[in-house]
């Protein structure tokens, strides 16, 4: 049931708590109060929402932490996540252009934090690239759909209520659109701004506006309220990847030195390989040194054994690669308020927003793609031979010098639309001095149409001398690719040759996925005296979320046409590694000009002139989740004073009853068929906050709850989904139960000046069931899943020695499956401080302070690998994934009448991003430690004309992933650069 705004005045005791708030405050938007009688100095900008905020924390019943308007506008941030990660406890998870997406509260991850929107519940599905966490189809908000000028008030609540819906672990995130009564009478604003990044050398423009009146009618007072936001972006990304790490061994390992035992690969007359040779006209060229000391390493610590056959190998990057990505970002959001206060009793509004986030991605890579392939796939690993190789203290291979390696320039145009819609209709009635009614229902819906997503690559087959290199930076490595590549003779878009040489392929997908989420809610609440009011409510959801995807592709290439030349097709990159540590990359290489090569193939016909284009639809993932969630609550606010201490809070229960239905097309034996799963489940939430208001203001808080969040639509659903170049394979569980937890919260604030205020506090979370996905590597025939589903029909063959498919049925995949764990503890403390510097003596007292302090410990047990006949169960103790066990930020600012500045820091230490276990030789992947540095000033020219100037990631901030933490390998690593904007903005 959605928390109505009104419950927080009834009563005297309330009214007057909260009419002190106000005056404390200087708050200029509640025109509804009687600011006559406030004989107060009235306070604007930046810091009249900081004491706005400060207030509606300090009458908060549970933890709560505030953002107000102003202070979500003067922030230099792009969207509303890097507003809220100057919140306590809340750290930032960034996407794609550095760009803030989603967010953590204390530890944990975005699927475990709810986020609504005018009271209901809202889902943004966004589309990303892979690495940085691809298409989002989870639970989590993606904020980077809405611009911050569309809300005026941001609250994050960490602590559960029997009148609030359940489903966080983390927190509740309300979102609240500004409406025409918290103005007085007509405004009208606009904001222009223009901004520019430095990596990608471009400016774009963003333009706000709104516009507010209200007036008193025939039928009482009416309000109307419009808003808009619109900006585009362009980002660029520049950096390094290795894809996944493998063992030396993997995909057949390398070629064999000359005369060596066992000899790699064995004879295949078909493929060229023989006692001297790995291939047709690839000479065993692997020093036996540097052979036996690769195949040598058994460990993640640099041991080596006498015999190659005794080791699984060194790891090596599946595929090292450069990567430029550019990506143009549209951004359009509109809201709408109508606010109707028929009498003293009654008030109706109804809230509307639209939203369209528009994001087209281009990524080039320049890429050493043999690493990664199979001798039956593609030749790849194992006719590559190993010239020269040397290792660092922690075991990793740090250096490798190669022969017969094939060069890979890769060119990918993803489109990504998302769109949003949401209204909410609610009311309240006072139908007595001392009973109120209170009724909502709306409608939020998301969807992302991703109509292409089309990836061209051109390959150099059989290079000598290619080298990867980190000894001189541990985070991207120098690559000499053996060939010019910026040389469009060196590469070929062809058929694949009679033995197995790949000349290019393209691939392609479409996906449209999406969620709506309905929600009816009625509620009462009886003033039984001034110290209790009891509360009661319904509420029904109905929530459904969907997922078509259908792919395409060429994996032997095509037939070129009379005349054809890569210079026809291609263009190049260049200026590549500005800001970039290290050196050693080619500043330019020849990459795909889709436009171009889009003229000589149409691969995107989905017609039978162009191989490969038709859409296969046997192999699509085509999946359906629906919940009905039923749920009712009594609760009880409570207000009495015991020994000179005034203590409130509320006390309630809340039951939950979810009904869910999981289906999905399956391929069976080459037919697709649906399959449907129910599931049932009831939960009974208890919840408990308590403030005890001490003297010399201070309040002490205590909570506790029973909270559970919900599976992840894509586990849930029953699908699977294979992967056949990574050799992957995801299978859903429709029978998974949700996450269940028991929260203690408490917290002392000191409220020791004006405006200000000193807290800290201790909780902790015991989570009593977890949901993890279990990772084996198995033969893939023996999941009992079709051959079909590895080539969109039919079976894999070979065919003149070239198989049908990347993988094959014996093939051994990586299988991950979502499963219900035991769960563990979460234990953390928050500190934090609000002072402005009015102590000061002249000019100094318009500085203040802004800092908190967010500290957090957990333990979870993975199951890293299911027990199989021959093979045990492995579990390792670990973090939460995407748990920062520190976070920090600081802001310090200036305000006086005319100006105003501020420099803001935001530091999350090493998180998790996923764990592994030993399954495929690494324990975990990590994201590094990070600080982003913004700074913003602003001038007020005259009362209603402002300037001001932002700068975001002052320090350009790169992301890096590793992999395993005692090799520590890089995984990715990518940089930004810095934006700076200037705006002016003006009120009518």
């Amino acid at each position: 049931m959605t928390e109505f705004r009104g419950n927080k005045t009834r009563g005297p005791w309330r009214r007057s708590a909260i009419a002190l708030a106000i005056a404390a405050a200087g708050s200029p938007a509640l025109a509804q109060e009687d600011t006559s009688k406030l004989d107060a100095v009235v306070v604007t900008g930046f810091r009249a929402s900081l004491n706005n905020a400060l207030a509606s924390k300090k009458n908060a019943d549970g933890i709560v932490d505030v953002i107000k308007a102003e202070d979500v506008s003067k922030f230099p941030d792009a969207n509303l996540a890097e507003s809220l990660q100057r919140v306590p406890g809340v750290s930032l998870a960034r996407g794609d252009g550095g760009e803030g997406k989603q967010i953590t509260v204390r530890g944990l991850n975005a699927g475990f934090t709810r986020v609504r929107i005018n009271g209901i519940e809202a889902i943004s599905a966004t589309g990303a690239s892979d690495i940085n966490g691809s298409t989002n189809r989870s639970r989590a908000f993606d904020f980077s759909v809405f611009a911050a000028e569309l809300f005026n008030s941001l609250e994050v609540r960490k602590t559960s209520q029997a009148d609030v819906e359940e489903g966080s672990l983390g927190a509740t995130v309300d979102l609240r659109g500004a409406r025409p009564f918290d103005f007085k009478g007509q405004t009208l604003s606009i904001g222009l701004q223009q901004n520019y990044n430095t990596l990608a050398r471009s400016s774009s423009p963003r333009v706000t506006g709104l516009f507010s009146t209200r007036a008193n009618t025939g039928v009482g007072e009416v309000g109307v309220l419009v808003s808009g936001a619109y900006s585009k972006r362009s980002a660029t990304e520049e950096g390094y990847e290795a894809v996944e790490m493998l063992s030396a061994n993997a995909d057949g390992g390398f070629c064999s030195p000359l005369g060596a035992t066992p000899q790699s690969p064995a004879d295949n007359a078909q493929r060229g390989v023989t006692a001297a040779n790995c291939g047709f006209n690839l000479p065993r060229t692997s020093s036996t040194t540097a052979y036996n000391n690769v195949f040598g390493r058994t460990d993640n610590y640099g041991g080596t054994v006498a015999t190659p056959a005794a080791g699984s190998g060194a790891f090596h990057p599946r595929i090292p690669r450069y990567r430029r990505s550019v990506a143009e970002y549209e951004r359009l959001g509109v809201s709408a308020a109508l606010q109707w206060k028929a009498s003293e009793a009654t008030e109706v509004n109804l809230d509307l927003l639209g939203g369209q986030f528009n994001n087209n991605r281009y990524d080039n890579y320049i890429s050493a793609i043999s690493f990664g392939r199979t001798l039956a796939a593609a030749n790849g690993k194992p006719q590559t031979s190993i010239v020269e190789a040397s290792f660092n203290g922690n075991g990793s291979w740090e250096y490798g010098k190669f022969n017969g390696v094939d060069v890979r320039s890769e060119g990918l145009l993803d489109v990504n639309n998302t769109s949003f819609r949401q209204h909410v209709l609610s009311a309240t009635h006072k139908l007595t001095n001392d009973i109120k009614l209170e009724a909502m229902t709306g409608i939020s819906a998301s969807r992302l149409s991703s109509p292409m997503r089309t990836t061209v690559q051109f390959d150099a087959p059989n290079v000598n001398g290619f080298s990867y290199d980190f000894r001189n930076n541990r985070n991207v490595p120098a690559l000499n690719f053996g060939i010019d590549v910026a040389n469009p003779a060196n590469f070929t878009f062809g058929p694949t040759d009679a033995d197995g040489t790949v000349h290019g392929q393209f691939v392609g997908r479409q996906l449209n996925t999406g969620n709506t989420l309905k929600t009816n809610a009625v509620g009462a609440t009886w003033d039984v005296n001034d110290h209790l009011a009891l509360k009661a409510g319904y509420s029904a959801r109905n929530n459904t979320w969907d997922n078509f995807e259908i792919s395409y592709g060429a994996a032997n290439g095509l037939a070129n046409p009379a005349g054809f030349t890569m210079a026809s097709v291609s263009r190049l990159i260049t200026n590549f590694g500005k800001g970039l540590e290290g050196s050693g990359y080619p500043s330019q290489w020849v990459a795909v000009d889709l436009d171009k090569f889009r003229k000589v193939w149409d691969i995107e016909c989905n017609c039978a002139a162009v191989p490969g284009s038709q859409l296969v639809t046997l192999n699509q993932a085509n999946r359906t989740v629906s919940e009905k969630i039923n749920a009712a609550y009594l609760s009880a606010d409570f207000n009495y004073q015991l020994a000179g201490i005034t203590f409130r809070g509320n006390a309630g229960v809340r039951s939950a009853e979810t009904k869910a239905s999981a289906s999905a097309l399956v391929n069976v034996g080459g037919a697709l068929q649906p399959v449907t799963f129910d599931k049932t489940y009831r939960d009974v939430l208890p919840s408990f906050n308590l403030t005890a208001q001490l003297p010399k203001d201070v309040f002490v808080r205590f909570s506790a709850g029973k909270t559970l969040s919900r599976p992840e639509y894509v586990d849930l659903a029953p699908s699977a989904s294979v992967n056949t170049n990574a050799q992957t394979v995801s299978i859903g569980n429709p029978q998974l139960d949700p996450i269940r937890a028991k929260t203690y919260d408490l917290q002392a604030e000191w409220y020791f000046a004006k405006n200000s205020m000193l807290s800290a506090g201790v909780f902790h979370k015991k989570i009593d069931t977890y949901i993890q996905r279990v990772s084996e590597r198995v033969a893939y025939n023996t999941l009992g899943l079709p051959d079909a589903l590895l080539t969109g029909g039919g079976t894999c063959s070979i065919t003149g020695g070239i198989p049908a498919c990347p993988t094959l049925p014996s093939s051994t995949v990586t299988v991950s499956r979502a499963a219900n764990t035991p769960g563990g503890p979460l234990t953390g403390y928050e500190l934090n401080l609000q002072m402005p510097f009015s102590f000061l003596p002249g000019v100094w007292s318009n500085f203040g302070m802004l800092a908190n302090i967010t500290h957090v410990k957990s333990t979870i047990n993975y199951i890293t690998r299911t027990a199989t006949p021959t093979l045990p169960q492995l579990a390792m103790n670990a973090a939460l994934v995407g748990m920062s066990p520190d976070a920090r930020n600081l802001t310090l600012y200036y305000e006086d009448s005319k100006f105003s500045a501020r420099v803001s820091a935001a530091y999350r230490s090493k998180y998790l991003f996923n764990v592994l276990g030993d399954v495929n030789g690494h324990d975990v992947t990590f994201v590094n430690a990070s600080t982003n540095v913004d700074f913003s000033a602003s001038y007020n020219v005259s009362p209603k004309l402002k300037v001001s100037f932002e700068a975001a990631n002052l320090t350009d901030q790169p992301l890096r992933y590793g992999r395993d933490s005692q090799r520590d390998d890089t995984l990715l690593y990518a940089h930004f650069g810095r934006t700076f904007g200037v705006g002016m903005s003006y009120k009518f």
